[in-house]
């Protein structure tokens, strides 16, 4: 979850602060004044003085399917990576019909210890008995048995990640973040150099493809490879589409449409744990969720491209054309006389301030020069650094925590299925939360407010005390609780952002 979009009300500017020097000030009413421009553009406001009808459903609903198919590789990792119980393999008392819990493991291997066998008393004794096994030396061991009754098969099974070999697996989760870096940085400049659809395009591509590819990895490095592209895929795909989906919609419905897109990716998440119930092979789970991406490969007819963009390129004929259509499957006119020039200046997927000229800009003289505008602009004052990075530190914790717990999900007490799916649909509350008040209690009062709400849920979590829960609740009930909470308020704290 990578972008997010807060509306501001039109036309009222950021304040500005007795740190703001003069030039400063006069560079905000600028930059107030070319966005107001951008906005009034004639095409523009073809499009987005239209009701919320058909048209717009249809982008709305074909952005939803995009981020269902997307969310499951955000938490597949539960299940992908999922250490199982480990034992070492017995010679001459295991064989290739052997499970983990047999008989021979009471004398034959140490308690609670899975890279240790007892030693033979003798080094010719074969034979699978209590007295030939001596309790006083231990020796290492490289093969293992792993209990298949939840999983029949995981990454770790498949490439032993234990022991020696433990500081591998949570490598399956850091490349796939390291990823996701790359793909919002590459993949968000792409869309914006050369279309929204086309950065649907290639993020269904690395999706797609590396998912697929990953469950067909002869070996971990592979996988870890496979791993980072599939990241860099799931949130440029979510990225661009969110993006898309906003540029489509008037500003009346933006703050409704940038939160409530956050629902299906709950969902989706939430349909992982599903897939994971009925399939438990590590493979086949990777390829139910992501081989559907290739399906959106349909978008490059089905979904019409940013209008908004279109005409920040100068584009001015298809973004009309787009908006005819519109107007029709509405049931609306669009009025014959567009104006051909504009000025437009827009934000851009990676942040970044995108400028398009007209040909009557090329022959104004005394026209400043225009300059892009880049992700350093943020910390050239002294007011802009401090809220950067006050807004730098809050995304850092807050993903911190997010993917903690729902990396965590799993290892909590009861159904391991249920408290998954449970942890991410808990998400969708929040949202519908954060819609209702972020205009009343205000974007502060409503960060403060969740950030209280799940640090506290957090904290408390950490002193309630281990015990398995009574009855037959406790295979059906998630617990514990707080951390559902926390969750809860901070996936609020991610759409206030």
């Amino acid at each position: 979850m990578m972008v997010r979009y807060a509306q501001v009300e039109q036309g009222a500017p950021f304040p500005d602060t007795p740190e703001d020097p003069p030039h400063i000030t006069d560079l905000k009413q600028k930059r107030q004044s070319k966005m107001e421009e951008m906005e009034q553009d004639p095409i523009l406001t073809c499009l987005y003085r239209m009701r919320f009808g058909a048209s717009q459903l249809y982008v709305y609903a074909l952005a939803w399917v995009a981020v269902i198919i997307c969310a499951p590789v955000y938490v597949d990792y539960n299940f992908l990576v999922r250490q199982v119980p480990a034992r070492c393999v017995v010679p001459s008392c295991d064989g290739n019909d052997t499970s983990f819990n047999e008989s021979f493991v009471q004398w034959a291997i140490p308690e609670n210890q899975q890279c240790k066998v007892y030693q033979r008393s003798e080094a010719n004794i074969t034979e699978c008995e209590e007295e030939y096994f001596s309790n006083d030396t231990e020796t290492s061991c490289s093969e293992w048995v792993y209990d298949t009754s939840l999983f029949t098969s995981t990454t770790v099974t498949e490439f032993d990640l234990v022991c020696d070999s433990d500081w591998l697996r949570p490598l399956a989760g850091s490349m796939y973040m390291l990823g996701m870096l790359l793909g919002a940085i590459t993949i968000g400049d792409l869309a914006d150099r050369f279309g929204r659809k086309m950065g649907i395009l290639v993020s269904v591509l690395l999706l797609g493809g590396g998912g697929v590819l990953s469950a067909v990895s002869p070996n971990y490095t592979m996988f870890l490879v496979m791993r980072l592209l599939t990241g860099a895929g799931g949130v440029g795909l979510f990225q661009v589409t969110f993006v898309l989906a906003v540029e489509f919609i008037g500003a009346k419905w933006r703050t409704f449409v940038g939160i409530m897109i956050e629902v299906p990716f709950a969902l989706g998440e939430a349909m992982t744990g599903v897939f994971a119930i009925f399939i438990r092979d590590w493979r086949w789970l990777q390829v139910a969720v992501t081989a559907p991406a290739f399906l959106l490969l349909s978008y490059m007819w089905l979904m019409p491209e940013s209008v908004r963009w279109l005409v920040s390129q100068g584009r001015k004929s298809d973004a009309i054309k787009i908006i005819n259509k519109a107007a029709k499957v509405n049931g609306v006119e669009v009025p014959k006389h567009l104006l051909e020039d504009t000025n437009p200046e827009i934000p851009t997927v990676d942040g970044t301030i995108s400028v398009a000229n007209s040909k009557d800009d090329l022959v104004k003289e005394d026209q400043p020069p225009k300059v892009k505008k880049t992700v350093l602009d943020l910390l050239k004052t002294p007011n802009m650094r401090r809220r950067s990075f006050n807004m730098f530190y809050c995304w850092a914790v807050c993903t911190l925590v997010y993917y903690g717990l729902s990396s965590n999900s799993g290892n909590l007490g009861g159904n391991i299925f249920v408290n998954f799916i449970a942890t991410m649909l808990i998400e969708i509350p929040s949202y519908v939360f954060s819609y209702l008040v972020l205009d009343r209690m205000g974007r502060k009062g409503t960060l403060t407010f969740v950030l209280l709400l799940g640090g506290g849920a957090c904290f408390i979590s950490g002193f309630i005390p281990k015990g398995k829960p009574s009855g037959h609740s406790a295979s059906l009930m998630p617990t514990p609780t707080p951390l559902t909470h926390a969750k809860f308020a901070h996936s609020i704290r991610i759409e206030v952002e």
